[in-house]
């Protein structure tokens, strides 16, 4: 890892531009992932990590001449193979279960408000097949929903469908 970031030729990167670097080679690999194997990615990432550190021009003007990660990625890209994007896959479904939460308790907010300001009041309701009540009196507020098949199935699929669709996973079933 030292002679990555300290080559034997004497030059060093500031952490700010070991950062950008492994931004951009970040980026890069998200675009690789659709049409590289993971060793060939890997592979590639780590001599253009090495060919980067060791460049003596300055980072901006090394990543500059790479140019974009996208366009970079398409020509070391094998001709017309396109594979699912895994890690996208994964970001897509952690972000579409963090928005279904939100939603699910913006709503129990939502009702818990209502009937607060019409206390004493109790109100029933659903959000996606999922019982929520919400309840307040003079002295009590309260908010609960109840579990069952629709508490755990839910924010499966919600994960299940994000994360297939983020990876593009059609791709695995193309013939060539």
């Amino acid at each position: 890892m030292t002679d990555a970031i300290f080559p034997a030729n004497g030059s060093r990167r500031s952490i700010a531009d070991r950062l950008r670097i492994d931004a951009y080679l970040t980026r890069l690999e998200w675009h690789l992932e659709g049409s590289l194997r993971g060793g060939e990615r890997k592979a590639v990432i780590k001599g253009l990590r090495e060919e980067l550190v060791a460049d003596p021009h300055e980072t901006g003007a090394a990543l500059r001449e790479l140019g974009a990660p996208r366009i970079l990625a398409a020509r070391y890209a094998d001709e017309g193979t396109l594979r699912p994007l895994w890690s996208i896959g994964i970001v897509t479904a952690g972000a579409a279960l963090l928005v279904y939460w939100a939603l699910f308790f913006a709503f129990t907010g939502g009702m818990l408000a209502a009937v607060e300001s019409a206390a004493p009041a109790r109100a029933e309701s659903s959000f996606l097949f999922i019982p929520v009540q919400a309840f307040a009196s003079a002295d009590t507020l309260g908010v609960g929903w109840t579990g069952g098949w629709a508490w755990l199935v839910v924010p499966t699929l919600v994960i299940l469908v994000a994360f297939l669709a983020g990876a593009r996973i059609w791709r695995a079933f193309r013939r060539h």
